[in-house]
Formats: C-alpha cells, sequence, structure tokens
C-alpha cells in the first residue's frame, strides 16, 4: 500500500529538492543513493589506510634505526637528499649485506650540525649581502675592463658574484667586479709585448717551451683578435736577461715575513694580481718592487 504523504525534502547528494513519500528518504534517485553508498565506502577505506599509516609511523618512532625511505618519509623530503647527506658525511650509516641503516641519534646530531655561533654569522653575511647598493651593467664591465660577455658571465658563475635582476636587465656587484678584474686592468699598464714569433727569435724556445713557462711563471698576456701578446719585461725576467740590479726579487719565505702572511695567502695573492716570479733552481723569487707596490700600506689579516 502506497503512502498518500508528500513530503518537500533535499538529496543529500545532489543538492536538489524532490517531493518525497516518507520522511526519512534522502536521496532523490537510485542512482544518488548508488553514489553515496560509493562514497562512504570509500571514506571507510581511507579511514582504514590513515590509520594503518599512523600505526607504522609511530612503530618507527620506537624504532632506534630506519631505512633511507623511512628516515625520507620522517623528515618529509627526498630519498635522494638523504642519500646526499650520507655521502658528505652528515649522516653516518650501518650496512649489512644490501640493507641500509640510519641511526635515529645521527638525523638528530644533523640538525645540531649549526651552533647559535654560525646561525649569527650566517644571518650577519647574509644582512651584508643585501646591503649592495653600488652595480655594474654588463655594458659598464665591458667598458672599464674590456672584456666580452662570455668572459663576464664565466666569472660571475665561477665566483658567486651577486646579482640583481632589475626590469629584465642584470646588474653586477661593483665591489666583486673591481675585486676580480682589477688584476686584469694591470695588464693596461703594460705597453710592451712579445709576439710568440719574438719570443721564438730571440730566445729559440719551442711553442711548448713557451705555454709551460708562461703557465708556470704567470706572465701576464692579452690578446688582440686571434694572436696573443706576452709582457716584454715579465719574459725578460723570468730568462734571465735582466741583471739583479734591474730587479730585486726576495724568496717566499722573506716575503711571508715581511707582509705577515701565511704561503697559502701569499700565493693566492701572486696568483691573482700576477707577481712576477723568478725560478732559481728549485726555488722561486718574488718580485720585490710588485708586492710592495701591492702591499703598501701593508694589510693587516
Amino acid at each position: 500500500m502506497s503512502s498518500n504523504i508528500k513530503v518537500e525534502r533535499i538529496c543529500e547528494w545532489c543538492g536538489k529538492k524532490f517531493i518525497a513519500q516518507t520522511t526519512v528518504t534522502r536521496f532523490c534517485s537510485k542512482r544518488c543513493a548508488e553514489h553515496s553508498y560509493k562514497e562512504r565506502l570509500r571514506q571507510k577505506k581511507l579511514a582504514v589506510s590513515n590509520q594503518e599509516t599512523a600505526q607504522t609511523n609511530f612503530k618507527r618512532r620506537d624504532k632506534d634505526y630506519l631505512t633511507p625511505t623511512q628516515a625520507a618519509d620522517l623528515l618529509g623530503i627526498g630519498r635522494m637528499s638523504i642519500y646526499r647527506y650520507i655521502r658528505n658525511g652528515k649522516i653516518k650509516v650501518v650496512r649489512f649485506e644490501r640493507k641500509t641503516l640510519i641511526s635515529k641519534a645521527d638525523i638528530q646530531a644533523m640538525f645540531d650540525f649549526l651552533t647559535p655561533k654560525e646561525t649569527e654569522q650566517t644571518k650577519s653575511a647574509e644582512k651584508k649581502s643585501k646591503s649592495i647598493s653600488d652595480f655594474y651593467t654588463r655594458a659598464d664591465i665591458r667598458e672599464k675592463y674590456g672584456v666580452k660577455d662570455s668572459w663576464i658571465y664565466k666569472v660571475v658563475a665561477e665566483n658567486n658574484v651577486p646579482k640583481t635582476i632589475l626590469r629584465g636587465k642584470a646588474y653586477f656587484s661593483k665591489s666583486h667586479i673591481d675585486r676580480l678584474f682589477s688584476a686584469r686592468k694591470e695588464n693596461l699598464e703594460i705597453t710592451e709585448w712579445y709576439s710568440v714569433e719574438d719570443i721564438q727569435s730571440k730566445y729559440g724556445m719551442t711553442l711548448s717551451a713557451i705555454y709551460s713557462l708562461v703557465s708556470k711563471i704567470g706572465i701576464p698576456k692579452h690578446k688582440e683578435g686571434q694572436k696573443v701578446y706576452y709582457s716584454k719585461y715579465h719574459f725578460d725576467v723570468a730568462k734571465g736577461a735582466k741583471s739583479a740590479e734591474d730587479v730585486e726579487f726576495i724568496s717566499v719565505a722573506e716575503a711571508m715575513e715581511k707582509y705577515s702572511l701565511t704561503r697559502d695567502q701569499l700565493y693566492h695573492y701572486v696568483k691573482t694580481y700576477k707577481i712576477t716570479k723568478l725560478r732559481c733552481g728549485k726555488y722561486v723569487k718574488l718580485n720585490a718592487k710588485e708586492l710592495a707596490e701591492l702591499f703598501n700600506p701593508k694589510i693587516e689579516l
């Protein structure tokens, strides 16, 4: 026997109004009822899965050792990051045949890697980097130092020169560029140059011998088109063509003592600023005048 009751209700699935014959009817059609039933089953399965995951994570927290995958899940990072930390030595591992295990204590130690003092220094360095206010454009660098764009990009990439982008145009830190290109600017003061042919004619050297000496001594050079020229003064000094009265050289030990530098610091300046070197047997001597010009006034380190 059918009911004569007519009740206006709203379908719980599609939200449409419909006329029901009972007060407990929830859906407007069989289709909506089936969709709702399937959704309830789906939510039930998800709840069971989430509960199992939570139980698994709880069990992992009780473990002293984790696999790389478990450690990655625990930290919320990729598994490759875990392997990178392992290679860098930040996380120690224990290997049993083909299985790799990570101590949770080592994971905690990884977060203690930076001390409060180091953190303050990092913040200070970041603050200094943000305070850079003077910049060069590529055109400025080309005009001042006479270099090509390809060389600018190479130096910037190798030395991590701070830069900023404004309206699609790159600006590079002026202080960093000046420091990196100052050694090149010194070459502009050299007025006399040898070509490879000049060196071969004067000293009878082969090409390989010339390139070896230039690389070993650090003789300044510049390029015009496809041709390379080498400083006449520096080459003559390296070959002993100038007398000791003309050029004064001091030993590495004397330079270290005179300017209060370590050996590594001294060699850094010699390489960066192309200080003339003279090889005497197995010893190397440095141009005293060029060192005096570089460290005058004396640098305190």
